[in-house]
């Protein structure tokens, strides 16, 4: 079982146990997906990346991967508090399987594999909920769930603030950085 720990590090599964990484070390590392399929993660890091730039390599696809693994009491995902009933992990499954059908309807390829036009006139129609056929969970929801999750991995962090040039004030402030 993986927790989160008080630290602000994941447990992730690496070699024959676990380590306290946070997303983007756990990235580096080269961590696999425990949930996900490999498609679903480069999917998911792609439209995270696509949403809030530099949470590819802070790791986004990692740390939904590890939250969907842990018991809901641990989890640390924004689709929690929405209305979206547990199990989250099809959500995810079936939302990331829309943008890659959509993707290769559309263009012949995958999500990950989209240029920039491409990709962006996709999120756009996603986000405006004008993908006919859509075959997922809510547009709308989707975009918001998946955007929320990339922007808390790449500035839900002291180190997160200080690139935004805001000043961290948390009441009680972490034991550490994520990192």
């Amino acid at each position: 079982m993986l927790y989160a720990s008080g630290i602000g590090l994941l447990s992730f599964a690496l070699g024959d146990g676990h380590v306290l990484l946070s997303p983007r070390a756990a990235r580096a590392a080269g961590v696999k997906p425990r949930v996900l399929s490999a498609r679903e993660e480069e999917t998911l890091a792609a439209l995270g990346e696509r949403l809030v730039p530099g949470s590819r390599e802070s790791g986004v696809s990692l740390y939904v991967d590890q939250q969907l693994a842990v018991s809901l009491e641990d989890c640390m995902l924004m689709i929690q508090y929405l209305g979206v009933d547990p199990p989250f992990t099809p959500f995810y499954r079936t939302g990331l399987s829309a943008i890659n059908a959509w993707a290769e309807s559309r263009h012949g390829e995958k999500f990950s594999e989209l240029s920039d036009t491409q990709a962006e006139s996709l999120i756009d129609d996603l986000s405006n909920e004008k993908l006919e056929g859509w075959e997922g969970p809510p547009q709308g929801l989707f975009y918001f769930v998946v955007r929320n999750d990339a922007c808390d991995v790449q500035y839900g962090t002291q180190e997160g603030f200080a690139r935004l040039n805001v000043p961290y004030a948390a009441h009680i402030v972490p034991p550490s950085e994520w990192g």
